[in-house]
């Protein structure tokens, strides 16, 4: 016989064999009955679903898959990723690999060699006769000397009142400088026939049976050369004269005279022997005063070009 049981649940009562009461509960009864567990935190491996006591519980599961990472030596690593690829990209990867030990030798070849040629001197083209090919001079048209001056008998010399050069590579840099800002400005070559650097070398300017821009009314019949730097003594930094430089201006001036561009008895000056002007500084104008060679009679000055072969040309000049 089945009674209800405070409402909820259904009991079925009936008397055994023993004479003992025997209590049948269907199963929601006893889950209603039975307490049911309080947890927390539940670990769950591989389950959607769990059973909790009397209960199914579905849980949510975030699975995480942890992997061992074991770490291996640099050269084995590369030998599996090399075994592990295809033969086309084994060939890209030595190519590659060639390329950059090429490229690093190159590097490291060239930048011992700059060392070794910037720790081992200047070595320039030429000893000391340099010439416009080699400084990398612009090409630009000159006038000749006309034929009525030739040879020459007088020399100016000038200071370019520019940075000092000591070396052929800066004195070439300084010289393709000025060349470049005279044909920008004035829109003609470097004015100087020669320069002396501060190296004591001798570069080509316009060169020789050259009419020159250096010397205003004497530029036609005369050899100009600048001497690299400021030789004015009374300013606190200037150039100094060396015996290099003045040794090398008289050989260029001996190989003139043999080739026939200079008369054997020339006479050299200072450009302010001749007109107002500080050039070729005190400096420089004092050393000149050594040569065999200098005017110092300053027979020249007032006179053109014109003036000077008319009373000089067919005479030797007195020292």
């Amino acid at each position: 016989m089945w009674t209800p049981n405070d409402g909820n649940n259904i009991e079925e009562r009936g008397r055994v064999n023993n004479g003992s009461d025997l209590v049948v509960m269907d199963e929601r009864a006893i889950a209603a009955a039975m307490p049911v567990p309080n947890v927390a935190t539940l670990n769950v491996t591989k389950s959607s679903k769990v059973h909790i006591g009397p209960k199914f519980v579905s849980v949510t599961q975030n699975v995480q898959n942890a992997e061992m990472v074991k770490e291996l030596p640099l050269p084995r690593y590369l030998w599996n990723v090399v075994k592990n690829s295809s033969r086309t990209e084994r060939l890209v990867c030595a190519a590659a690999l060639i390329v950059l030990i090429v490229c690093i030798t190159l590097i490291v070849h060239f930048t011992v060699q700059s060392t070794k040629s910037g720790s081992g001197g200047d070595r320039p083209p030429h000893e000391w006769n340099i010439t416009r090919e080699m400084w990398l001079a612009q090409s630009f048209n000159s006038t000749d000397i006309h034929e009525k001056f030739e040879p020459l008998m007088l020399v100016i010399v000038q200071h370019t009142v520019s940075g000092e050069c000591t070396k052929f590579a800066q004195c070439a840099a300084e010289l393709r400088t000025m060349q470049g800002w005279y044909i920008a400005l004035h829109h003609y070559d470097i004015p100087y026939n020669f320069i002396i650097g501060n190296d004591g070398r001798v570069y080509e300017g316009r060169g020789w049976n050259k009419e020159g821009a250096h010397t205003f009314g004497y530029n036609r019949c005369s050899v100009g050369i600048g001497f690299v730097g400021d030789y004015r003594g009374e300013r606190p930094h200037h150039t100094q004269v060396t015996d290099k430089q003045l040794n090398r201006t008289r050989m260029l001036l001996e190989d003139g005279v043999r080739m026939g561009y200079l008369r054997p008895d020339y006479l050299i000056v200072g450009a302010k022997d001749i007109q107002d002007t500080a050039s070729p500084g005190s400096n420089l104008l004092q050393a000149l005063y050594l040569f065999n060679n200098y005017d110092h009679k300053q027979r020249f000055r007032g006179l053109n070009c014109t003036q000077i072969q008319e009373k000089f040309g067919d005479q030797p000049l007195q020292i």
